[in-house]
């Protein structure tokens, strides 16, 4: 039988390196992905005080004090814990979040906390509230006795129960089609002041990995130079859709980028004014399975649209794109926002890197490949990013261009 103190004891001095949950992480959201559950990070951080014990000591306590058998604890960032709660959504982790908070403030403690849960549910049939998992159901304020499960200190107390009056559950509870986030837990705040409005970060956003330097000064370098070589170009096929019919010459769309967040992405505008506003009724006629739309005889496309497409040169503006950081040249290609929207969980992987000009799909497969073997190319080269890889996708795009290969 494990004793408290001998948990206490391993769990000190043997927490997971911040790299063994980076790696915990990882794990727990293929599973998620796998079997379509959810999972939850809590992040605390705890303020210095020279004048007592070491504070992360005494913060790792009051966790694993807290904590179930099967959650997982480890240095997160730089004077931050972090609990990795499997099978658990917003109203199990915040219900963790609030008795952390409140005995560490017992113990003079200056603490805060923030919540990230995987994936953000899409409706009120969420992970969350479905019956038997394994986790909290916090819905009833004068409830809360949710899922006990025996912790390391064997009191029996999983994150379901304590007290279920507490405004922060409330709240985290309150839409269960939006996974709502205090920005952070910190004692001697008023509740007023600490429940604010603001939208909670999805734990996708923790996966995100930011351009690594060779990449962002390989994309300025080459996008710089092809813009000043290929500035005739951009010239004359701006002209030549001017005068081919009416409507702007760069058209605009807001696209998913880094994370999710949007974008506007420029483009050669191919296609005849208004065409946005045909789209849903031509939306049935897709050629692309999947949320992606593609039409291979779309009526709206212009006669020098339909070139444009074929060689590629409509993309030519997205050099603009990658100057200013929000695309790469080599990346998955990014998806308007309603399409991206439409993405299963695992698809939406994809969002964790930079979107980019060209990419294995666009030299491989385009229109000729299903939707979902689209997104495993794209999950694919996110495995193996590095800088080799990128140019051999670069030289390969070029005969894929001068061919003309499907769109």
């Amino acid at each position: 039988m494990v004793t408290q103190h001998s948990r206490e004891t391993r769990g000190l001095h043997h927490l997971y390196t911040r790299h063994q949950m980076e790696f915990i992480l990882r794990r727990e959201r293929g599973r998620a992905d796998r079997h379509q559950h959810q999972f939850s990070l809590v992040v605390f951080h705890v303020a210095r005080d020279l004048t007592r014990a070491s504070p992360m000591m005494r913060l790792a306590r009051i966790i694993l004090d807290h904590a179930r058998a099967t959650d997982e604890i480890g240095h997160y960032r730089h004077g931050t814990l972090a609990a990795v709660l499997p099978n658990t959504g917003s109203a199990g982790s915040w219900h963790l979040a609030h008795r952390v908070c409140q005995s560490a403030q017992v113990k003079s403690l200056k603490l805060a906390c923030r919540v990230y849960t995987y994936p953000t549910p899409p409706s009120d049939d969420a992970p969350a509230n479905r019956p038997g998992s394994d986790h909290a159901d916090l819905s009833d304020p004068g409830g809360g006795n949710g899922h006990a499960e025996a912790n390391g200190n064997g009191n029996g107390n999983g994150h379901g129960n304590g007290n279920g009056n507490s405004a922060a559950m409330r709240r985290a509870t309150a839409a269960p089609q939006r996974e709502r986030l205090m920005p952070f837990v910190i004692q001697g705040m008023s509740q007023e002041m600490a429940e604010t409005d603001a939208l909670a970060e999805p734990l996708e956003r923790v996966f995100v990995r930011p351009l690594p330097r060779w990449k962002r000064a390989m994309d300025i370098l080459v996008a710089s130079l092809l813009m000043v070589v290929l500035l005739p170009v951009l010239l004359a096929t701006a002209l030549i859709v001017k005068i081919s019919s009416p409507g702007k010459v760069i058209f605009t769309q807001r696209r998913a980028g880094l994370g999710g967040k949007p974008f506007l992405i420029y483009k050669f505008r191919t296609m005849r004014h208004g065409a946005e506003d045909e789209l849903p009724s031509l939306r049935s006629l897709s050629d692309q399975d999947g949320p992606a739309f593609k039409l291979g005889d779309d009526p709206r496309i212009t006669r020098v649209g339909r070139f444009l497409r074929e060689t590629s040169l409509d993309e030519l503006p997205q050099l603009w794109n990658v100057l200013k950081g929000e695309m790469s040249l080599v990346g998955p290609r990014p998806l308007p926002m309603d399409e991206s929207t439409g993405c299963d969980q695992w698809q939406r992987r994809r969002l964790d890197v930079t979107p980019g000009l060209t990419c294995i799909w666009q030299v491989k497969g385009r229109s000729r490949v299903s939707f979902d073997e689209w997104m495993r190319m794209d999950v694919h080269y996110i495995r193996r990013r590095n800088f080799l890889h990128d140019v051999k996708i670069l030289l390969q795009t070029v005969p894929a261009v001068f061919l003309r290969r499907g769109r």
